[in-house]
């Protein structure tokens, strides 16, 4: 993961400033030629060597790990949102994720993912992004808690440990009422079931053919019509029946 020099000055000026410490001050301690060197270092123009580092580490009573990284939460968070993203195991994990947990039946199979016109990409991408961090977020801590405050892993480590707390808390999803009903709406989005019925040449002459029937293609449209009328009356009584279940929780919360 590449090194923000301009953040790491940062935190090395602030933890100066905390310890009420003059550039000068602070050169003569760590070894350095003079003031010059610490100004380069916040500055962010150059890095510290590592020696120097853990001088400073030692100095402010911290880790090189934050004076590199910041907080732990936050390098593990960079680093989800940039190795993560690129390793096939976490990104299938992730979306399961998000696909179990996100009430809004529409947003994998919906726009955000096909492609349509209607819908700018800004839009898109800013949807995307923002059940990225959601489902980043909410393993986050658990993430975290697997390492010591002062340990500071590689970012392989980081993203096997993201992928292992994404695949325990979707077994368990995938058992609460939540995780069931968006499974099954998910599968109803991949149904096209709602897809207009309407002249099409192409597929009349297809439907008589396999059936062998003339009339072929008006029962088949006979037939869609109800079974789309019957998963439209599922879906509504689905979404009545978490709607309920949403209402039952906020229910509960406010009388705890």
């Amino acid at each position: 993961m590449k090194i923000d020099k301009q953040a790491v000055g940062q935190r090395i000026r602030h933890l100066r400033q905390t310890k009420q410490l003059s550039m000068a001050d602070l050169a003569a301690t760590v070894g350095v030629a003079g003031k010059s060197t610490i100004n380069d270092w916040e500055k962010g123009r150059t890095l510290a060597a590592n020696e120097k580092l853990a001088t400073l580490a030692d100095l402010f009573g911290t880790s090189t790990g934050y004076l590199l990284h910041g907080a732990l939460s936050d390098y593990a968070y960079a680093v989800l949102r940039d190795d993560g993203l690129n390793n096939p195991e976490f990104n299938v994990l992730l979306w399961e994720y998000v696909d179990l947990t996100t009430t809004n039946p529409n947003m994998l199979s919906g726009d955000v993912f096909n492609g349509n016109d209607d819908v700018p990409p800004t839009k898109s991408d800013s949807i995307i992004d923002q059940h990225i961090d959601a489902a980043i977020n909410q393993i986050l801590p658990a993430v975290v808690n697997i390492f010591p405050s002062a340990d500071y892993p590689d970012a392989t480590a980081i993203v096997k440990s993201a992928c292992s707390v994404f695949r325990q808390r979707i077994q368990l999803i995938r058992r609460t009422f939540t995780g069931k009903y968006n499974r099954i709406v998910r599968l109803l989005d991949n149904v096209d079931l709602y897809e207009k019925l309407g002249s099409d040449p192409a597929l009349a002459a297809y439907v008589n053919q396999t059936t062998a029937v003339a009339t072929g293609y008006e029962i088949d449209q006979t037939y869609q019509q109800q079974m789309n009328d019957l998963m439209t009356d599922f879906h509504q009584r689905l979404n009545a029946l978490n709607a309920a279940y949403q209402h039952a929780l906020r229910d509960a919360s406010s009388h705890d």
